[in-house]
């Protein structure tokens, strides 16, 4: 499995659903893994194999996942790990089974709302490119000697070899901004320093320590309700986050907490966490109840993380729209100024 790419949002939604189920109605996590690796989709099936030989041969459920990186989120991983330790394994598949449901739909959303802006700009970069061709090769074709091509952009391609340029030259830069935007995002993921400096980003930075705090909100009070240590929960629960700047935090949360300091000291020794939460898991703290703080504050970071990240969907395609119309305005411009003006300019002298 490990040359595998990683599963597509379809195939984890699928895969947590049918864990679900299956661990819903009685049945053991193995038995779970052989049941799914003959029911499903061949990659989910294949990976359901993988990780049913693993268990069988004595492996824990997170052991067997974490060989499976290269498949499997690391999201998906952390938050499968605080359920099998907690013992609430149906409940913890069921929130990343409606985190990926939300994916999938926003990217949905995302694709439906820029389709028309990037349907408007291949045309316009065809258009452009016929029109320089055309406008190359019209002088000559009407004259019927050499004469002066025209220079719908102004920028000295014309003709046929203007028009191969000019079409070469947009391609070679959607498809530079492509590969950069993935060699970006695969060499900066994980990075604390960088995720900590994406937390300062307006927009994007409330979005990113929403989904980081209801993640952790939920591993946390799905630990505590467990026998587990308060340092084995707190780890698990910053791994949770899938957020390289709050696991960065674990050495000084742990030092601090094992000084004796309380949870609520020990996390604001971190400075990642914001003051309104810190205030509640203080006073949670005082009066023993932190599982249901800590499930009311996942509760409204979920609620804080959907809406952001619906704003930011809106916001990408708008943002897409307008570079699209911004590059065929100036088309426009350009081709007005050189082809009409030029023209007009030439006639009144």
């Amino acid at each position: 499995m490990t040359f595998f790419r990683r599963l597509r949002l379809a195939e984890l939604i699928e895969l947590c659903r049918s864990m679900r189920f299956a661990l819903e109605s009685g049945l053991m996590l193995r038995d779970v893994m052989d049941l799914l690796s003959s029911r499903n989709t061949r990659r989910v099936r294949l990976l359901a194999s993988e990780i049913s030989k693993e268990i069988k041969s004595g492996w824990s459920l997170q052991d067997a996942l974490v060989k499976q990186g290269r498949v499997l989120p690391p999201l998906f991983i952390s938050l499968v790990t605080v359920g099998e330790e907690s013992g609430n394994l149906p409940e913890v598949l069921g929130e990343l089974e409606k985190y990926y449901i939300l994916q999938q739909k926003l990217r949905r959303e995302f694709r439906e709302q820029i389709a028309w802006p990037v349907i408007q700009f291949a045309a316009a970069v065809l258009v452009v490119t016929l029109l320089i061709y055309i406008l190359g090769i019209l002088p000559q074709a009407a004259s019927g000697r050499e004469a002066k091509a025209l220079d719908p952009l102004g920028l000295g391609l014309v003709g046929e070899r203007g028009a191969l340029i000019f079409f070469s030259s947009v391609c070679g830069s959607v498809a530079g901004l492509v590969v950069l935007y993935y060699l970006f995002s695969r060499l900066l993921r994980r990075r604390a320093v960088i995720e900590r400096l994406l937390l300062l980003i307006p927009g994007i930075g409330p979005c990113l320590r929403a989904l980081a705090l209801a993640r952790f909100c939920i591993a946390a009070r799905l630990m505590l309700e467990t026998s587990l240590s308060v340092l084995k929960t707190l780890r698990l629960a910053f791994q949770a986050t899938d957020n390289a700047a709050f696991a960065a935090v674990v050495p000084v949360v742990e030092t601090s907490l094992r000084q004796g300091n309380s949870i609520t000291a020990s996390f604001s020794k971190g400075r990642i966490f914001p003051t309104n939460f810190l205030s509640a898991v203080g006073v949670a703290e005082e009066s023993g109840r932190l599982p249901e703080i800590f499930r009311h504050q996942g509760e409204e970071y979920d609620d804080e993380a959907r809406r952001r990240l619906n704003w930011l969907t809106r916001l990408s395609s708008g943002l897409v729209w307008l570079g699209v119309a911004a590059v065929i305005i100036t088309c426009i411009l350009n081709i007005f100024m050189n082809v009409y003006l030029g023209n007009l300019e030439k006639v009144l002298k």
